[in-house]
C-alpha cells in the first residue's frame, strides 16, 4: 500500500512538473481558474446567487490581465493601485451611467487619462488596462444590482482574492517570473537555431521560406531579450541589498542568452555558395544535425530554469560535435576550409556555453548594472501631439465616444461590447491594429459557433459551470501563444457567464457578433484616418538608427580597449534597432497599397541591414583574436563608409563625397584578395562579407537620396533625422 502511495506521488509530481512547471502558460491558466473556482462555487452553493459569482470572476479576470510585476514587492504595489482604481472607476460608472451626457464625459476622460498613464511604466500599463476592462465590465452589468456599490465591491473583492493568491505564490518562489522570462528567451533561441539548421545544406530557392521564418523568429527573440532586460531592471530595483547575489546570477544568465544569440545569428558565408563549394555534402548535413541538437539542448536548459533542476548536458551532443570535427579535418586543404573552421569554432562555442553554463572568455562586472533603471517618461513629455502614446490615447477616447454614441442612438442593451472590442483591437500602429482586428472577429465568430454547440450539449447549471471554467482556462493558456484561439474561448466564457447569470447566453451571441464587428470597424476607421503611424514613413528612420548602431557594434569588435559591459550594451542596441527595422517592414506589408510604393526597396534595405548585422555578429564571436595591421585598416575603412551611409540618410553629404567613398569600396576587392592569400588572416572571409554588405548599403542609400530629392512622400532624410533626435 505504501509503495502504491509513493508511486502515485511520484507520478503526480512528474505530471505537475511536465504539464505545469515546465509551461508558464498552463501555470497561469491554472492559477486564474482555481481563483475563479474558489469564488464562484461557494457563491452558488451558499448564496444561490449567480450575480455574485460571475461578478467576482470578472474581477479576477481584470486583475489577471493587468498583472505585470515580477517581484513580490512590486506586485504588492501594483495590486494596491489596481484595487483602488477598480473600485473608484466601477463606482463612477455605476453612478453616472443613468445620465448619458455626464457618462459620455466620463468615457472620454477615463479612456484618455488611463491610456496616457499606462505609458509611465510597465506597472501602470498593466494596471490601467485592467481598470479599463473593469470600466466596460461595469457597463455590462450596470443597473442589474440592487445597490450601486454592489458591482464595485464585488469586482474589487474578486481582484483582491486573485491578488492574494498571486502574491503568496510569488513570495513562495520570488524568482519564478524572472526564470519564466529567461526561459522564454532560451526557447525562442532554440527555435531560431533549429530553423537555421535547415540552411545546411540549401540552395537559393529553398532559402527564401527559411529566411522568412528566421526573420519572424528573430523578431520574437529580440523582443524577448528586451523584455528580460526590463524585467531584470524592475526586479533589481525592488530587491533588497542582501538579494544582490541572486539578481547578479540572473544578470549573468541574461548575458549568456545574449552571447548565444550573437553566435546563433552570425553568418560566416552565404550558405547557398557554401553548399556549392563544399565537395562533400555530408559535412554540411553534419553541421545542420549539430545545430538541431544544440537547439534541443537549449530547450532542455530552458526547462531546467523553470523546474529548478540541474541542467544535464546531452551526451549525444558531445558525440555529434566530435564526429563533425573529425569530418572537418578531412576538408583541410580545400578553399572553403577556413570558413568551415570558423563556423565550427562558433558552434563549439555554443556547445561550451551550454555545457559550462558560462560566457566564453568574458569576465562581466555585474555591479555595473546595479544602478540601471527603466526609463520612465514624464507627463510633460507624454502630453504632446507628436508622442505615439498621446495619439493612441486620443484615438481610443474617440473610438469609445463613437461606440457609446451608437449605444445611445440605437438603444443597444449590451452595446458595451463595442467599447470592449475597441479596447482589445486598438494597437499603436495601423498594421498591428489590422492584424488584431482579424484575430478578434474571426475568433469571436468561431467562439459563437462553438459556444452555442456546447450550450446545447451542456444545458444544465453544472454543464454551464464546467464550460465557464474550461473556457477561462483555455483562454489564459492561449492568450500569449495564439490570440485567435484565445478570442474563441473568451467568447465561450462570455456565453457561459450570461447563461449562468440570466439563462440568456445564446440570446446575447448575435448582439455580441454585431457589437464586435462594429467595435472593430470603429477601431479600424479611427486608426486609419486619425494620425496613422505609417510604417513606410517610419522605415527610413529605423534604417538610419540600425546602420548607426551596426557601425558602433562593428567598431567595438575590433577596438581592443572597449569593456565587455559596453560591448554587450552596444551589441544589444544593434539587435534592438535591427528588430525595429524588421518589424516596421513587416507592418508595412499590411498598409494600403499607395503607402507601399517603395516596398521592394524597403525589403532590400531591411535584408541588407540584417545581413550586415549577421556578418558583424560572426566577426564579434571571434573578437578576442588579435587583428593584423592590414585587417585593422580594412575594418576602419568599412567603418568610415558606414558613417557616410548614416550621413547620406540624414542628407548631410555632397555627391562628391559619395563618389569618394564609392571609389574606396571598389578598391576593397583587390585588398581583400590579398588578405585571403595571407596565411595569418583567418578572418578575411568575414571582413569580405561585411565589406560587401556595406558597399550594397552605400549604393542603396544613394538611390534613396535620389528619390528623396524628387520630393517623394518616402523621405528618408526627414524621417531619419527626426528619429535620431
Amino acid at each position: 500500500m505504501k509503495h502504491r502511495v509513493n508511486t502515485l506521488k511520484a507520478k503526480g509530481k512528474e505530471l505537475w512538473t511536465n504539464v505545469f512547471w515546465k509551461s508558464p502558460n498552463h501555470l497561469l491558466a491554472l492559477k486564474v481558474t482555481c481563483s475563479i473556482i474558489f469564488l464562484v462555487v461557494p457563491s452558488l452553493l451558499l448564496f444561490e446567487e449567480t450575480f455574485i459569482g460571475t461578478t467576482l470572476a470578472m474581477g479576477v479576470v481584470g486583475m489577471a490581465l493587468g498583472e505585470t510585476d515580477v517581484h513580490p514587492r512590486g506586485r504588492r504595489k501594483s495590486s494596491g493601485i489596481a484595487l483602488v482604481l477598480f473600485f473608484i472607476t466601477s463606482s463612477l460608472v455605476e453612478l453616472l451611467f443613468p445620465y448619458p451626457p455626464f457618462f459620455a464625459v466620463l468615457v472620454a476622460i477615463a479612456a484618455f487619462s488611463l491610456t496616457l498613464a499606462g505609458a509611465l511604466s510597465a506597472r501602470m500599463q498593466g494596471v490601467t488596462f485592467g481598470t479599463l476592462l473593469i470600466f466596460v465590465y461595469t457597463m455590462l452589468g450596470a443597473g442589474s444590482a440592487e445597490k450601486w456599490f454592489h458591482q464595485p465591491v464585488l469586482f474589487t473583492l474578486g481582484a483582491l482574492a486573485y491578488s492574494l493568491v498571486s502574491i503568496l505564490l510569488l513570495y513562495h518562489r520570488p524568482d519564478r517570473m524572472i526564470k519564466e522570462q529567461l526561459a522564454r528567451g532560451f526557447h525562442h533561441l532554440a527555435a531560431y537555431t533549429r530553423t537555421k539548421a535547415n540552411l545546411f545544406p540549401s540552395d537559393p530557392q529553398s532559402q527564401v521560406p527559411i529566411r522568412t521564418q528566421l526573420a519572424q523568429q528573430n523578431i520574437a527573440l529580440a523582443q524577448q531579450v528586451e523584455i528580460c532586460k526590463n524585467e531584470l531592471y524592475s526586479y533589481a530595483e525592488e530587491s533588497s541589498p542582501h538579494a544582490r547575489p541572486v539578481v547578479d546570477a540572473y544578470y549573468r544568465k541574461w548575458f549568456l542568452l545574449q552571447e548565444m544569440q550573437e553566435r546563433a545569428m552570425s553568418s560566416h558565408e552565404k550558405y547557398d555558395l557554401l553548399s556549392e563549394e563544399v565537395s562533400h555534402p555530408s559535412i554540411l548535413e553534419g553541421l545542420g544535425h549539430l545545430m538541431r541538437e544544440i537547439g534541443q539542448a537549449m530547450r532542455q536548459y530552458a526547462e531546467s530554469l523553470l523546474t529548478d533542476q540541474l541542467y544535464r548536458h546531452p551526451l549525444s551532443l558531445r558525440w555529434t560535435l566530435v564526429a563533425v570535427q573529425k569530418m572537418l579535418e578531412e576538408e583541410k586543404g580545400y578553399p572553403h576550409y577556413g570558413t568551415l573552421s570558423l563556423l565550427m569554432r562558433n558552434l563549439s562555442g555554443l556547445e561550451a556555453n551550454l555545457r559550462e553554463n558560462a560566457l566564453s572568455g568574458v569576465a562581466i562586472d555585474v555591479a555595473a548594472f546595479h544602478s540601471q533603471k527603466l526609463e520612465r517618461p514624464r507627463w510633460s513629455t507624454l502630453v504632446s501631439r507628436n508622442h505615439p502614446r498621446f495619439r493612441f490615447a486620443v484615438r481610443l477616447s474617440l473610438a469609445w465616444l463613437l461606440g457609446y454614441g451608437l449605444m445611445q442612438v440605437f438603444d443597444m442593451d449590451k452595446g458595451a461590447w463595442i467599447l470592449m472590442t475597441s479596447l482589445i483591437v486598438f494597437q499603436q500602429t495601423y498594421s498591428a491594429t489590422r492584424m488584431r482586428l482579424f484575430h478578434r472577429i474571426f475568433g469571436t465568430l468561431i467562439g459563437v459557433v462553438l459556444g452555442v454547440t456546447l450550450a446545447y450539449l451542456l444545458p444544465t447549471l453544472a454543464g454551464q459551470i464546467l464550460m465557464l471554467f474550461g473556457s477561462i482556462y483555455l483562454f489564459f493558456y492561449w492568450l500569449k501563444k495564439n490570440y485567435t484561439i484565445a478570442a474563441i474561448f473568451i467568447t465561450t466564457y462570455a456565453l457561459a457567464s450570461f447563461d449562468i447569470l440570466s439563462d440568456q447566453g445564446i440570446a446575447v451571441m448575435l448582439p455580441r457578433i454585431i457589437d464586435t464587428t462594429v467595435g472593430a470597424t470603429i477601431a479600424y476607421l479611427v486608426v486609419r484616418f486619425l494620425w496613422p503611424d505609417w510604417q513606410s514613413k517610419q522605415l527610413p528612420g529605423f534604417l538610419l538608427l540600425a546602420v548607426s548602431k551596426n557601425r558602433r557594434y562593428f567598431e567595438n569588435t575590433y577596438h581592443g580597449s572597449i569593456s565587455d559591459e559596453a560591448y554587450f550594451q552596444n551589441r544589444q542596441e544593434a539587435y534592438h534597432a535591427d528588430n525595429a527595422l524588421a518589424s516596421a517592414w513587416q507592418g508595412m506589408k499590411l498598409e494600403p497599397k499607395r503607402m507601399r510604393q517603395f516596398e521592394d526597396r524597403a525589403f532590400q534595405l531591411t535584408n541588407l541591414n540584417h545581413a550586415l548585422l549577421s556578418y558583424i555578429s560572426a566577426f564579434g564571436v571571434h573578437r578576442y583574436a588579435e587583428l593584423s595591421q592590414r585587417e585593422l585598416e580594412c575594418c576602419k575603412e568599412i567603418s568610415a563608409v558606414l558613417g557616410h551611409v548614416c550621413k547620406l540618410l540624414t542628407d548631410k553629404e555632397e555627391d562628391t563625397q559619395w563618389q569618394f567613398y564609392l571609389d574606396m569600396t571598389l578598391c576593397w576587392e583587390d585588398n581583400l584578395e590579398e588578405l585571403h592569400s595571407d596565411t595569418e588572416s583567418s578572418r578575411a572571409g568575414l571582413i569580405y562579407n561585411i565589406a560587401h554588405a556595406t558597399r550594397e548599403l552605400l549604393l542603396e542609400a544613394s538611390e534613396m537620396m535620389k528619390l528623396d530629392h524628387t520630393k517623394s512622400p518616402y523621405s528618408p532624410a526627414k524621417e531619419g533625422a527626426a528619429l535620431m533626435k
